[in-house]
């Protein structure tokens, strides 16, 4: 009967985390009331959960304010899953790659880098080349957002090459757009077409409509690059077709705003860029 209830008491802790994580980009106050859910009954219980499981439920919970934009909360919540024993490696490595992204949001870009930094030797060290890749591609944000390109081009390639034939389609697509981001940044629009063109495969078997969104949103942003003015509206009225119609979705106004732009960069145009045939 003892052993019943403290299985119960861990399911129920872990349905709550996997809730919250779910809902993490379409509603925040349902991600909230669940990650604060599962904390307030993994301490209440924690005398009988796997330490490792606090110690998530804190970091999820930490995770969750850090998206709400709730950082000074944020950061005490994962002052205490730090805190906290875990015997688990998995679970110190994800508490790492979320004070990572809490670093990055805060401006505090070495901690960052030095987090995740740390988090690949792990993941290295055990072998576990997907969640190396995930976390070389972290790393590249962090560098993308502190301004060092070369950096975040070296990361992102580097994900990638850990991605094996057997990688989630996502996990490519993901590393794929932000390398596209960095090379369009960087003003390397060749190599960008290049990436473009090899990504497209793995573009075509996207299921997730969030995913598919950011793809043509950064077609949209190469096409504008390449001055290809009609192509990058036509890229953009796709994106924002797939991205308005999650619920609340964060990239919605910026998706918006660079729209209104090109509108207003296309009315001033006396003559509309046509694309240029590529040399074979």
């Amino acid at each position: 009967m003892e052993r019943r209830r403290r299985l119960a008491s861990a399911e129920r802790v872990r349905e709550l985390l996997d809730s919250a994580f779910a809902s993490r980009y379409h509603d925040h106050a349902s991600m909230l009331t669940l990650s604060s859910t599962a904390v307030a009954l993994a301490e209440e219980k924690s005398h009988e959960l796997p330490p490792d499981l606090v110690v998530a439920a804190w970091t999820v919970h930490g995770n969750a304010l850090r998206i709400a934009g709730r950082y000074q909360e944020a950061e005490r919540a994962l002052e205490r899953a730090a805190a906290l024993p875990a015997s688990d490696s998995s679970a110190r490595t994800n508490l790492l790659e979320v004070r990572a992204s809490l670093y990055r949001n805060t401006g505090r870009f070495e901690g960052a880098a030095q987090f995740l930094t740390a988090a690949i030797d792990a993941y290295r060290s055990a072998g576990d080349d997907e969640a190396e890749a995930r976390t070389w591609n972290l790393l590249g944000i962090t560098y993308l957002d502190w301004g060092d390109r070369p950096r975040a081009l070296r990361a992102y390639q580097a994900s990638l090459d850990l991605l094996g034939s057997d990688a989630s389609v996502e996990a490519v697509a993901m590393t794929g757009h932000n390398l596209l981001e960095a090379l369009i940044a960087e003003g390397r629009l060749s190599a960008a077409m290049s990436a473009l063109a090899l990504l497209e495969p793995f573009y075509r078997r996207i299921t997730s409509d969030r995913l598919s969104a950011k793809v043509e949103w950064m077609r949209a942003r190469l096409c504008l690059a390449l001055q290809h003015l009609p192509a990058a509206e036509i890229a953009f009225e796709r994106a924002y077709a797939l991205l308005s119609t999650e619920p609340r979705s964060p990239e919605l106004p910026l998706l918006t705003k660079e729209m209104a732009e090109l509108q207003a960069l296309m009315s001033n145009s006396p003559v509309l860029a046509e694309p240029e045939t590529g040399e074979e």
